[in-house]
């Protein structure tokens, strides 16, 4: 009769597992000396988790979140204006946001109301100070990717100015974007190429306006890149997904699920800002590491 054979223990299943876990270990090992490609990545996934980037992008969120209540009153009350103003339907002017239903329907109320004039005043002054806690909490994001500290971060009034202007910028190109009826296939990938490269334009003009060590601006251009990319995934994002989900899903859970589904799209965009400065950070870094490098191997050589 044949013996059926001994069953693992415990400690021989915890020996296997330190085994492989080491045998993984000595493989990403020797792939980061293979590839830079590699090893570039684990060095920003790294500094990503030193900095905890992670609780950063939840922060983000939350300031995101403050910024787009005043955003949304003086885009509800301004557009409610344009349209008496101008005798058009509020639905034509927010045909192409992703959240157009929603929106609209408050264009309209705001359109008929006398008070729409101070509602727009007030948001305006309010998210004008929204604009200026937002700078601050993504210049202590840079701060910390590039300096590992935010002691000296520093809001101007230049870098607020330049900040607003990039937000206009990206709000009018996703405008744009949505307005513009592709014909073709061609004509849709061309528009979104343009659409990446805007975003990254912009990001690069914030990018110089916070902490960024002693970096070009062609040191900046990854991160740049990165942003674009990720925010043009989360605005496919919104219009897909995130303005059905609300519309469908307000009547039944109400303020607080608009709230959960915006705060989910925000931390979205908490985290690509966070990666953009972690990723040019660690690159920048790494690049005058090798270039230190090779130029003490030379002295040697020598």
């Amino acid at each position: 009769m044949k013996l059926p054979p001994p069953r693992r223990t415990l400690l021989v299943r915890l020996a296997q597992w330190a085994e492989r876990a080491h045998a993984l270990k000595a493989g990403v090992a020797k792939a980061r000396e293979r590839s830079a490609a590699i090893d570039a990545a684990f060095e920003t996934i790294q500094r990503d988790s030193q900095i905890g980037g992670g609780i950063l992008a939840g922060a983000l969120s939350y300031r995101l979140f403050v910024f787009a209540l005043p955003l949304a009153f003086f885009l509800v009350s301004g557009l409610g204006l344009l349209a008496s103003v101008l005798g058009v339907d509020a639905h034509q002017i927010v045909n192409s946001v992703g959240f157009a239903g929603v929106v609209a329907n408050q264009v309209e109320g705001a359109s008929n109301s006398t008070s729409s004039w101070w509602a727009a005043l007030t948001s305006f002054l309010v998210l004008v100070y929204a604009t200026r806690v937002l700078l601050r909490a993504v210049a202590i994001v840079h701060s910390l990717a590039w300096e590992r500290s935010a002691a000296s971060v520093k809001v101007t009034s230049r870098a607020l100015g330049i900040f607003a202007a990039v937000l206009v910028g990206q709000a009018v190109l996703v405008a744009c974007v949505g307005a513009v009826n592709h014909q073709t296939a061609v004509g849709g990938i061309v528009m979104l190429a343009a659409f990446v490269f805007g975003l990254a334009g912009l990001w690069l003009v914030v990018s110089l306006q916070v902490a960024h060590s002693s970096a070009r601006w062609v040191d900046l251009i990854p991160g740049s890149l990165f942003y674009a990319i990720g925010f043009t995934g989360v605005v496919i994002f919104n219009i897909l997904v995130l303005g059905q989900l609300i519309e469908s899903k307000s009547n039944t859970y109400g303020a607080l699920g608009i709230a959960a589904t915006l705060l989910l799209a925000f931390f979205f965009v908490g985290r690509i800002i966070v990666g953009a400065a972690v990723l040019n950070a660690a690159l920048y870094e790494r690049r005058l590491r090798l270039r230190v490098r090779g130029r003490s191997n030379r002295q040697r050589v020598s």
